[in-house]
């Protein structure tokens, strides 16, 4: 297996300087990714309902039905949510040096990332009510 290297980062030189706050910025971006996807559940509970009325075309939400709201609504967001920090974790987990491929992906890419979040909230939507109560189910069990 070929190991791709790339060039060495020394602690005094004003480029590992620049990638340490990159990462230090990252994280504090990941918090409010977190932080706005609550508020998305807490909106979708409260007024999702009211505002996004036209979700009852979809098979999954049923006609009059309120299954893509209140729990089930913070559930499905729960879900993307889930969905979304598993990816991050699972093509970031193991960067050590702040000069790795990984790293790169874990501090920048920003564009992509957001990407790949709006597809992580708005899957959920489109899956079926069981998977949503057994996701919920097993949530709530590993309290």
């Amino acid at each position: 297996m070929i190991k791709i290297r790339a060039p060495e980062l020394y602690r005094d030189s004003g480029a590992y300087e620049a990638r340490k706050r990159q990462s230090l910025r990252a994280r504090y971006i990941y918090g409010l990714i977190f932080f706005a996807t609550n508020l998305l559940a807490w909106f979708i509970r409260d007024y999702g309902a009211k505002l996004l009325g036209g979700l009852h075309h979809i098979p999954v939400c049923g006609a009059g039905d309120s299954k893509c709201f209140r729990s089930g609504g913070v559930l499905r967001v729960s879900l993307g949510c889930f969905i979304f920090f598993w990816v991050m974790f699972a093509t970031t987990f193991g960067t050590r040096k702040l000069q790795g491929v990984r790293n790169s992906w874990h501090s920048g890419c920003w564009t992509l990332k957001f990407l790949v979040y709006a597809v992580s909230i708005v899957t959920p939507f489109i899956i079926p009510n069981i998977f949503i109560q057994l996701y919920g189910y097993f949530s709530f069990c590993s309290l």
